[in-house]
C-alpha cells in the first residue's frame, strides 16, 4: 500500500490560495464575512451567469433563522418541467422556461433529497423516511416505502428495481412496480461521536458502493444484498490520546468510480483510491481529513474538506494540482462542463470556479445555496437557502 503524503507542496498551495483574491469589490477567497457575500445577486467579473426567473417555494415567514435548503432539482426535457423539493413538505413541479407553478404534492416531512427521473416517474427521498414515486406528469401518487430515517441521497432505479440508502446506514432493494421490499443491507452505527451526513450509492460494474459511519466501505451484491468485500477504514487511524469514542471515522463521500479506480474518503483517515474488485488500497492521502463530497470532471478528482477547502487531485498518485478555500459553508462541488466547476456556499452563493485554477468567476444566489445545481445546455437551476428556486441561462468565456 502507498501512503502519499505531499504535505509541502499542499502547503504551498493553501498559502497562495489564502492571500488571493477574487478580483472585484475587496472580496477574499477564504473570508467568512457573511453579511457581505450574501448582498451578491449579480454577476462578480465575467458575466456568464444571466438570470431568467426566480420561484418562491415557501413563504419568507415560514423559513427557520438559518435554515439550510439542500435541495437538488432535475429537469424533464420531454415535458418541459423541472421538479424540486421543497422545505415546506412538497414536491414541485415548474415549467422550465418561466418557472410557473403546475403541480405540488403534499409529504410528511421537509423534501431535501436528490431526485430520479425514470421512464415517466420521479423517485423522491423525504426526511419523513420515505421514498416516494409520483406520476412526472400529473404528481399522482404510484407508492410510498417507508424506512426508519431520513432520504436524502439520490436513489438508484432499474427498470425492476429500486435501490436506496437512508441516515441510519441501510441499504433497501425495492420492487419498482409495487413498493415491496426485497431485501435490505445494515450497519450498525459506531458509539462516539459521528459526523453529520452520509454516503450516497454508487452503481458500477455489477455492484453497488457505499460507504457507511462505521468507516468501512462494502461493495453490495444487488441481487442479494450480501457483500462482496469490504475495506475497513477505521482501522487505518493513527494511535493517538483520543480515545476511540472520539474518533470520527465515517465515510460520508457517496464513491467515485475514475480510471479504474474506486475513490472514498474517511473523515478522519483520508482520501483512498481503492481497487473496485477487491477494496485494496492503491494509494491514500492520510492528510486529507474531514471530506465531505467526490466529484469528477472525467479526468480529475475533487474533494470538498470542511478545513482545505476544494481540492483538485490526481487520480493516478494523488498528487495535489491546486486548492482553494471558497468560505464557509462551501461543502460539494459539481462539474458544469466547458470547464466550469460549480460549489455551493450555503453562508455566501453559488460559485462559478474554473477547473484548471480553481478561480471564481462569478457568484449566484442570494441567500447561499447548499444543494446541489443541476446544469441542461445553457441553463442551470438551483435552489436557495432562502427558499426559492432560480434559474440562469450560462454563456461561458
Amino acid at each position: 500500500m502507498l501512503v502519499v503524503n505531499p504535505k509541502p507542496l499542499l502547503v504551498a498551495v493553501l498559502a497562495a490560495a489564502a492571500v488571493g483574491s477574487m478580483g472585484c469589490a475587496g472580496l477574499r477567497l477564504g473570508t467568512r464575512d457573511r453579511t457581505d457575500l450574501n448582498q451578491i445577486a449579480s454577476p462578480l467579473r465575467h458575466s456568464l451567469a444571466h438570470f431568467q426567473w426566480r420561484a418562491p417555494l415557501v413563504a419568507s415567514t415560514d423559513l427557520e433563522s438559518h435554515p439550510r435548503n439542500r435541495v437538488t432539482p432535475v429537469v424533464d426535457g420531454e415535458r418541459g418541467l423541472i421538479y424540486v423539493g421543497g422545505l415546506d413538505h412538497g414536491i414541485h413541479a415548474l415549467r422550465v422556461d418561466d418557472g410557473l407553478a403546475i403541480w405540488r404534492f403534499q409529504t410528511l416531512g421537509a423534501v431535501e433529497g436528490s431526485m430520479v427521473l425514470d421512464r415517466g416517474e420521479l423517485f423522491v427521498g423525504c426526511n419523513d423516511g420515505a421514498l416516494y414515486v409520483l406520476d412526472a406528469l400529473t404528481g399522482a401518487l404510484h407508492w410510498r416505502f417507508a424506512t426508519n430515517a431520513e432520504v436524502v441521497r439520490a436513489p438508484i432505479v432499474t427498470a425492476d428495481t429500486v435501490f436506496l440508502i437512508n441516515a441510519d446506514d441501510t441499504v433497501f432493494a425495492v420492487n419498482r412496480g409495487t413498493g415491496e421490499q426485497r431485501w435490505r443491507y445494515h450497519r450498525e452505527a459506531p458509539g462516539g461521536i459521528t459526523a453529520s451526513g452520509h454516503a450516497g450509492l454508487l452503481s458500477e460494474r455489477g455492484k453497488l458502493f457505499c460507504g457507511f459511519s462505521d468507516g468501512t466501505v462494502v461493495a453490495i451484491d444487488p441481487g442479494d444484498g450480501t457483500a462482496s468485500w469490504e475495506r475497513d477504514t477505521a482501522a487505518d487511524a493513527e494511535e493517538s490520546d483520543a480515545t476511540e469514542a472520539h474518533r470520527v471515522i465515517d465515510v460520508d463521500t457517496t464513491p467515485v468510480l475514475l480510471d479504474g479506480s474506486l475513490f472514498v474518503a474517511s473523515q478522519s483517515t483520508g482520501l483512498y483510491s481503492l481497487d473496485p474488485d477487491g477494496g485494496g488500497v492503491r494509494w491514500r492521502l492520510d492528510w486529507m481529513t474531514a471530506v465531505s463530497s467526490l466529484a469528477t470532471d472525467g479526468r480529475h478528482l475533487y474533494a470538498t474538506s470542511s478545513t482545505l477547502g476544494l481540492v483538485k487531485v490526481d487520480p493516478a498518485d494523488g498528487s495535489v494540482l491546486w486548492a482553494r478555500d471558497y468560505g464557509a459553508g462551501a461543502m460539494q462541488v459539481m462539474d458544469a462542463g466547458n470547464g466550469l466547476l460549480m460549489v455551493p456556499s450555503a453562508s455566501q452563493a453559488l460559485w462559478l470556479v474554473r477547473a484548471r485554477d480553481g478561480e471564481v468567476l462569478e457568484g449566484v444566489g442570494r441567500g447561499g445555496v447548499t444543494g446541489m445545481p443541476v446544469r441542461v445546455g445553457s441553463w442551470f437551476f438551483f435552489g436557495t437557502n432562502l427558499g426559492a428556486l432560480q434559474a440562469y441561462r450560462l454563456t461561458t468565456e
